[in-house]
């Protein structure tokens, strides 16, 4: 298949046109019965577009008589029925690893100097996490896209992440993330050099002069992010980081509540709506591992999020009713060799912040719902089990020395959080209180800054003996 049959599906043609070239596409790359189902008979469905993707729900159908593509009218030759029907049957022989539905994501229009770079680091981290279990598995690889596991699954919601076994989990998880070894540079420079970008921007294009018809709280906020020696917080910051030797590892970097998927026979209670005109399971099912880039290109990558913050109303179970929960990360735009501490406090903080109130700013802050210390120590030692660090989960010396570390980074995903904001605020076409979120980030942080800087001034210990947790 050439390339501007790629585009043409790209480029929003009408449904059977569509239809006919993500059938080509999976019967290419696919087998057993896709080669000779026909298009028409797939159960097709356009899930999203924009910016930076486009995605398909593409299926089998689900009537043993459609597969194979044989579409018969009337045939009164018997022997010419007899050989359709042993086609239609060896056509329905699925083998143990034919999928029955797939993910079809096409991407969309590349631009910058370093897009292709990105598009090509991102493919090989899918295809690794694919081939470890840690993601989805990936079916197929073309020149204008992808074909992905389609996974029936909704994205958890902000206060499930206290669930003590999903935290559990998404610890185990991380660590995984955390042993990768992934063929991307392994210095840790991607968390300075983004925040560096950032700001130049922030400084240059969004701060510099400020639009005329802006509302009148944002531009009380502009103001006040005006103020920052943005400079100075980053030299001082990075000191601080330094000054802990915090593991470099291949981390996530954004593993909040909508980049993580449960799968949907785990929530699922019976009855219809829990498939793929269910509550929320499609989207948080494509969400997907939306663009990448080591050098951290993700400004517009939010767009991924979106459905998962739209889709997040399911219904939350207890730990108990889940039992033994299976998650799976999603969204690896921001992933890159960075401190460990980096990862585990910024999910930490995620739990005070909840993306699914439908009025501005679109966000939820709930400091109150931030980990206690036994919370943070039973996520640490579930992390230093599964990091191959068996002897360190027991060591109270080695938990105190982790949350000496999550306690200095988690400035860190303030600060840089807050530049994301600042350099969505403007731009981005998703409703969302950037600038009220860049500024209330940046609080966040000059508050935790005031409280640790208060500690070393009184002697204060920053170390406590941790009380012994059964988990």
């Amino acid at each position: 298949m050439n390339r501007s049959s790629y585009w043409k599906l790209q480029m929003c043609g009408t449904e059977e046109e569509m239809r006919e070239v993500a059938g080509r596409i999976c019967r290419n790359y696919l087998h057993g019965a896709w080669k000779s189902t026909d298009p028409r008979d797939l159960d097709f469905k356009r899930i999203s577009g924009g910016l930076s993707n486009f995605l398909y729900y593409v299926a089998l159908p689900s009537e043993p008589a459609k597969l194979g593509g044989f579409r018969r009218e009337s045939s009164p030759d018997a022997d010419q029925d007899l050989k359709l029907k042993k086609q239609m049957l060896s056509a329905h022989s699925f083998s143990l690893d034919e999928p029955k539905k797939v993910l079809l994501r096409i991407y969309g229009q590349v631009h910058g100097e370093r897009a292709m770079d990105a598009i090509v680091t991102e493919s090989v981290i899918f295809t690794l996490l694919s081939e470890r279990r840690l993601g989805p598995k990936l079916h197929g690889v073309f020149s204008g896209g992808r074909i992905e596991e389609y996974i029936p699954a909704r994205a958890l919601l902000t206060k499930e992440l206290s669930e003590p076994a999903l935290s559990m989990k998404i610890a185990e998880k991380m660590a995984a993330i955390h042993s990768m070894d992934v063929p991307l540079s392994k210095e840790p420079n991607w968390l300075w050099k983004t925040m560096a970008k950032w700001l130049r921007t922030v400084k240059e294009e969004r701060l510099a002069a400020l639009p005329a018809n802006m509302r009148a709280e944002e531009r009380r906020v502009a103001e006040r992010l005006r103020a920052v020696e943005w400079e100075a917080e980053i030299e001082w910051l990075k000191r601080l980081t330094a000054a802990l030797y915090s593991p470099v590892v291949f981390c996530h970097n954004d593993m909040q509540e909508g980049n993580i998927l449960i799968l949907e026979d785990e929530v699922e209670t019976g009855g219809e709506g829990s498939g793929m005109e269910g509550s929320g399971a499609e989207a948080a099912a494509v969400a997907g591992v939306v663009g990448a880039g080591s050098e951290g290109e993700g400004v517009e990558g939010v767009e991924g999020g979106e459905y998962a913050y739209k889709e997040a109303d399911s219904a939350s179970l207890s730990s108990a009713e889940l039992g033994e929960p299976r998650l799976v990360l999603i969204d690896f735009e921001y992933c890159a060799y960075n401190y460990r501490a980096f990862d585990i406090a910024n999910h930490l903080q995620e739990w005070c912040y909840d993306y699914t109130n439908p009025e501005h700013p679109f966000y939820y802050e709930n400091y109150e719902n931030a980990p206690t210390l036994e919370q943070k120590e039973i996520f640490i030692k579930e992390y230093l089990k599964h990091a191959g660090e068996p002897d360190a989960a027991e060591s109270i010396d080695e938990i105190n020395r982790l949350l000496d570390e999550i306690d200095a980074f988690a400035l860190a995903s303030h600060l840089f959080w807050s530049l994301w904001s600042i350099v969505n605020a403007s731009k981005s076409q998703i409703p969302f209180g950037y600038w009220e979120y860049g500024l209330s980030r940046l609080e966040t942080y000059l508050r935790l800054k005031q409280e640790l800087i208060k500690k070393e001034k009184y002697g204060f210990p920053q170390k406590r003996k941790i009380c012994e947790v059964d988990i």
